[in-house]
């Protein structure tokens, strides 16, 4: 007979192995590899290949503002194991979601019961929608994951635990290199240290001047590419965020901004948690969450402290977008997802006693969402159509003796992207077109110039050259006809 602890770790192992499913299941044929992921495969290149040493990754929405480049250095590390292959970041963000699955699993456990645990890692776990943001390999993939720790540390300083400072002053400085938009919930930690029980005096005693060290210590070194660049380049990104500030409005502002707040917020929590329902209006995921929340405040699955901490996490958020001059977009509300996931956990915890209906309802849950999966398991801008599409241009250059041929786009501005990178890994010299050379024309979507297409792939087309002339050698080496260098 398996004990109960065993029987727990069991289930958690079952947990996993779904989440793993989910993240890995048609995993070319969903990957999308467009500008973002196209980027940071030059920059792993540039790193590995060039040994070029980076502070910053790609620039943010605040012109002049980086992103940190501890993302980049972790991608460019599988592709330097892998042979610069584009399919090995697979590994890195699986890892990531896995690691986010767990850790709400030891939030749960932590802060409220086994149960809760499992209920959380589960649901997150089998949420389709959850697992398409887990494959998005984009630097601020992790957020997800910084969330749950960030929520666990506030948990943690509300009973007066002053030894997960360290990881405290890990999570500010891996900010910089995850999203901006997690700012103005950073003191939520300290607020709830100094609202934990006992008197002023003796919250300040428990903290060791050796533990305040050791934070800074691993503050300023991961935060340290940062202070690196800015002391470089006369505090650039600094000044870059202060011009910011007296920049005009972009989009709407007064009422139409709130209605595009709400809009954007609650999509995002209906993507992440219900993916499919995107039909219903976002306010009715506002309502809920709201109505979920009051059952769970009223039968105390939440304290008075729980409430006010989490309840200031969603208003600074929803305010700091609220009285942003950027445009609103649904992923800087990813980092509320977690609440919304423990709401939801601690809802199921409170009313579903009976372990067979709990364990119906999860597989219900899990079911849907296996039908979601089943039924968007492609994408017809996925790496998969990218890949062959250069396959199939780099053989027919192969059998027409190109050493160099030029690339162009039938396209929207913009659309033409992730296909770089791959013309390099496939080590094609793609030079820029001109009528000196072979030039073939890739249509996004397709059906721009459908007569025309010699061959399909997915959403895209492709044009064979109406010149089959071998361009001379000279042309493809010269420095004039190489394309300029990635934004």
């Amino acid at each position: 007979m398996i004990d109960k602890v065993k029987r727990n770790y069991l289930v958690l192992g079952l947990i996993l192995i779904c989440g793993l499913i989910f993240r890995l299941y048609h995993f070319d044929k969903l990957f999308l590899f467009a500008h973002d992921q196209d980027l940071y495969s030059w920059i792993a290149k540039d790193i590995v290949m060039n040994r070029h040493i980076r502070s910053v990754g790609q620039v943010t929405s605040v012109d002049g503002v980086f992103i940190g480049p501890a993302y980049y250095y972790l991608i460019a590390f599988f592709y330097w194991i892998s042979g610069m292959n584009p399919m090995s970041a697979a590994i890195p963000i699986t890892i990531i979601g896995l690691a986010t699955i767990f850790s709400f699993y030891l939030i749960g456990k932590r802060f409220f019961s086994v149960r809760v645990g499992l209920i959380l890692s589960a649901s997150y776990s089998l949420s389709w929608g959850a697992a398409l943001f887990d494959r998005w390999s984009v630097p601020t993939e992790p957020t997800i994951l910084w969330s749950v720790w960030f929520l666990y540390i506030i948990f943690g300083a509300l009973k007066g635990n002053v030894k997960l400072l360290p990881v405290y002053a890990l999570l500010l400085g891996f900010v910089y290199h995850i999203h901006i938009a997690l700012l103005p919930i950073l003191p939520l930690p300290i607020l709830a240290y100094f609202m934990s029980d006992g008197n002023i005096k003796s919250k300040f005693k428990k903290i060791s001047l050796k533990n305040i060290f050791l934070s800074l210590g691993i503050l300023l070194i991961i935060s340290s590419p940062f202070w690196i660049f800015e002391i470089k380049h006369n505090f650039s990104q600094v000044r870059a965020v202060i011009s910011a500030m007296n920049l005009p409005n972009i989009g709407p502002t007064g009422i139409r901004k709130i209605e595009k707040v709400i809009d954007a917020s609650g999509r995002e929590w209906q993507q992440r948690w219900l993916f499919g329902l995107d039909w219903v209006s976002p306010v009715v995921f506002w309502l809920l969450n709201i109505i979920i929340s009051l059952i769970v405040i009223i039968n105390k699955k939440l304290n008075g402290k729980h409430v006010v901490l989490l309840g200031l996490w969603i208003g600074l958020i929803v305010l700091a977008q609220f009285t942003s001059k950027k445009v609103v977009s649904e992923y800087y509300f990813t980092n509320l997802c977690p609440i919304l996931f423990l709401l939801f956990a601690l809802f199921l915890d409170y009313f579903i006693k009976n372990k067979i209906i709990l364990v119906v309802s999860i597989l219900f849950f899990g079911t849907v969402n296996l039908f979601w999966m089943l039924k968007n398991g492609y994408n017809t801008e996925s790496y998969y159509e990218r890949a062959r599409l250069v396959d199939y241009i780099k053989s027919d250059a192969k059998a027409k003796n190109f050493p160099c041929v030029g690339i162009n786009y039938i396209t929207d501005f913009g659309k033409g992207v992730g296909f770089r990178y791959l013309f390099w890994y496939k080590r094609m010299n793609i030079i820029k077109p001109s009528g000196k050379v072979p030039v073939y024309n890739i249509v996004i979507p397709l059906q721009i110039s459908e007569k025309e297409l010699n061959k399909s792939f997915g959403r895209f087309g492709v044009i064979l050259p109406k010149n089959n002339t071998v361009p001379n050698e000279i042309i493809c080496q010269s420095k004039e006809s190489q394309l300029d260098p990635l934004l």
